[in-house]
C-alpha cells in the first residue's frame, strides 16, 4: 500500500503542483537465428527458424523515452552521486517506458513445415503526457506553479500504467511453397492475468490571476476536473509473499489476445534435392504481423473516481492547504476525500475498466547479403495513440528500425538504427556471444549518461539436440 501511495501521489503532484513520465529485441528482427524470441515479432517465424529446438531461458528488455527527466551529477567513478533532474521550460512533456521479461520460451520444429512454441512473459507499460506548460524542479508551491503558467491556456495531463503476465501458445506452418518462394503463417494465443492498472488525468484546468483584499496576487481555478482509476489489487491486505501472489492472481481478471503473422521468402536459386532451401539461404524475406490484439481488464478500486466543476473559491492557497501533508496521509481514501472537497460534482468509477494492449502492425523486410551479412528494415505502426487524453491505451515507441548485422549460430554483431514515435534517432548496438545476446537501444548514453533515453536487452538461449547437424547444414557462408 505504501508503494502504491507513493506512485499515486507522485502522479498527482505532477498534475497540480511542482514539476509538471518487448518486442524490442532489435538484433533479432528478421533473423533466422532468433528462435523463440522471434515469435514476439512475428508468430510465423517459428517454422523458418534455423533451430529444431530452441529454449530461451531468459530475456529482459526495457525502453525509456522522455523529454522531462535526466540524470544529473553522474560519473562512472561515482555513480551513487547521480540525481534525477526535471527539465525546466515550456513544453509538452512526455514519458514512455516499457518492460518485458520472458521465461522459458520454447520453440520446436516438428518438421520443416510445422512448428510450435510456448512461453511465459511479464510485461509493463507506463505512459505520461501533458499539454504544453511550464515546469521546473525549483517550483515548490501551487502559487509558484500557477504563476509560471500564467500564459498557459489550460493544464491537462494523463498517466497510464498497465502490467500483466501471460502465457504464449504459438503454432506456425508452411502455407505454400514452390521452387523459388515460400509462404508461412503463424498464430499465437496469449492467455494473461491483468495484475496492475492505473489511469489518471487532469481535464482542461483553466485558472485566472486575481488581486485579493490585501493587494496580493493569487490564482483561481475556474474550470476543469480530475479523474483516476486503479486496480483493486492494491487495496488487498497481504501477510506474506505467498499470500500476496495467491491473492493477486485470484483477484486478477483473465483475458486473451492474439498475434497473427505471415512471412514470404524468396530464393535466388531454384530448389533441388542437391541444394535444398534452408532458413539461411534466402534472398529476401517479407513479414507482416498484427500483434497484441486485445485488452487488459481490471477490477476497479472503490476509491477511484471522477471529479469536475471546481468549487467557487478554489485558489492556489486552498490547494496548498489541502495537500500540504500529502506524504503523511494514511490511505488513498484520505487523499480521495481531500480531492473531492475541491469540486462540486463527482462520479464513482465503473466496477471494471480496460486498458488496451499495444496493438500494432509490423512490416518487415529482410535482405540476405551473403557471407553471414544481412540487413533488416522494420516499420511499426501503432493502432492507437497515447496522445489521447480520454481513452486508455498503451503502445510501442519504435517506429522505423534498420538493422545491419553479421551473424552465425554462435557469434553476431548488430547495429540497429531506430527512429522513434517521438521523432528521436537512436543508434544502438548488440553482440551475440554463444548463448548470450546483449544490446543497447541508444549507445549515445555512453557519451551522455545524463540522457535517459534508450534502454537495452539481454537474452540467454540454448539450442539442445542435433547441434552438430544444425551447424553443418545451416551455419555456412554463402
Amino acid at each position: 500500500m505504501n508503494l502504491f501511495r507513493a506512485c499515486f501521489l507522485f502522479g498527482f503532484l505532477n498534475l497540480y503542483c511542482c514539476y509538471l513520465q518487448a518486442q524490442n529485441y532489435h538484433a533479432t528482427n528478421g533473423s533466422a537465428y532468433a528462435g523463440a524470441v522471434g515469435l514476439l515479432n512475428n508468430p510465423a517465424s517459428g517454422v523458418n527458424s534455423v533451430y529444431k529446438w530452441d529454449l530461451n531461458i531468459l530475456s529482459l528488455q526495457t525502453t525509456l523515452a522522455t523529454n522531462n527527466i535526466s540524470l544529473a551529477n553522474f560519473s562512472y567513478l561515482h555513480p551513487g552521486n547521480a540525481t534525477l533532474s526535471f527539465k525546466e521550460g515550456s513544453n509538452s512533456y512526455y514519458g514512455h517506458q516499457n518492460l518485458d521479461a520472458n521465461l522459458f520460451n520454447f520453440l520446436y520444429k516438428i518438421d520443416e513445415k510445422h512448428a510450435f512454441g510456448i512461453g511465459f512473459r511479464g510485461r509493463m507499460y507506463n505512459h505520461s503526457k501533458s499539454a504544453p506548460m511550464y515546469a521546473s524542479d525549483t517550483i515548490t508551491t501551487a502559487y509558484g506553479f500557477f504563476r509560471a503558467n500564467r500564459t498557459t491556456p489550460y493544464l491537462e495531463q494523463f498517466m497510464t500504467h498497465s502490467g500483466w503476465i501471460e502465457m504464449n501458445l504459438n503454432y506456425s506452418q508452411v502455407l505454400q511453397e514452390n521452387d523459388r518462394s515460400r509462404l508461412t503463417g503463424g498464430i499465437s494465443l496469449n492467455i494473461g492475468k491483468a495484475l496492475s492498472g492505473f489511469y489518471g488525468r487532469s481535464k482542461k484546468m483553466i485558472f485566472q490571476e486575481f488581486i485579493n483584499s490585501n493587494s496580493d496576487t493569487g490564482f483561481l481555478v475556474t474550470q476543469g476536473g480530475v479523474g483516476f482509476l486503479y486496480s483493486n489489487n492494491y487495496d488487498l491486505s497481504y501477510s506474506s509473499l505467498a499470500s500476496t501472489v495467491k491473492q493477486v492472481l485470484k483477484n486478477s481478471a483473465t483475458g486473451i489476445s492474439l498475434n497473427l503473422g505471415i512471412e514470404y521468402t524468396l530464393y535466388d536459386a531454384i530448389n533441388s534435392d542437391a541444394s535444398p532451401h534452408t532458413p539461411t539461404n534466402y534472398a529476401w524475406k517479407f513479414g507482416l504481423s498484427v500483434m497484441d490484439l486485445g485488452k487488459n481488464k481490471f477490477n476497479t478500486s472503490i476509491y477511484s473516481g471522477d471529479y469536475y466543476d471546481p468549487i467557487n473559491n478554489l485558489t492556489d492557497v486552498t490547494i496548498s492547504d489541502k495537500f500540504k501533508n500529502i506524504g503523511n496521509m494514511g490511505s488513498v481514501s484520505e487523499f480521495r476525500d481531500s480531492l473531492a472537497t475541491l469540486f462540486t460534482s463527482g462520479d464513482s468509477a465503473a466496477s471494471t475498466f480496460t486498458i488496451s494492449k499495444p496493438t500494432r502492425l509490423i512490416l518487415n523486410v529482410d535482405r540476405n547479403l551473403g557471407n553471414n551479412f544481412g540487413v533488416n528494415g522494420q516499420l511499426n505502426m501503432n493502432f492507437y495513440s497515447t496522445a489521447s487524453y480520454t481513452k486508455i491505451f498503451t503502445r510501442e515507441t519504435n517506429l522505423i528500425t534498420i538493422t545491419p548485422r553479421w551473424e552465425t549460430i554462435t557469434w553476431g554483431f548488430y547495429m540497429p538504427i531506430q527512429y522513434t514515435t517521438q521523432g528521436k534517432l537512436w543508434v544502438g548496438a548488440a553482440v551475440k556471444l554463444g548463448p548470450l545476446t546483449m544490446g543497447m537501444h541508444n549507445i549515445a548514453w555512453f557519451k551522455s549518461p545524463k540522457d535517459l533515453n534508450g534502454g537495452g536487452y539481454l537474452m540467454l538461449s540454448m539450442h539442445p539436440f542435433n547441434k552438430r547437424k544444425i551447424m553443418s547444414r545451416f551455419d555456412c557462408p554463402e
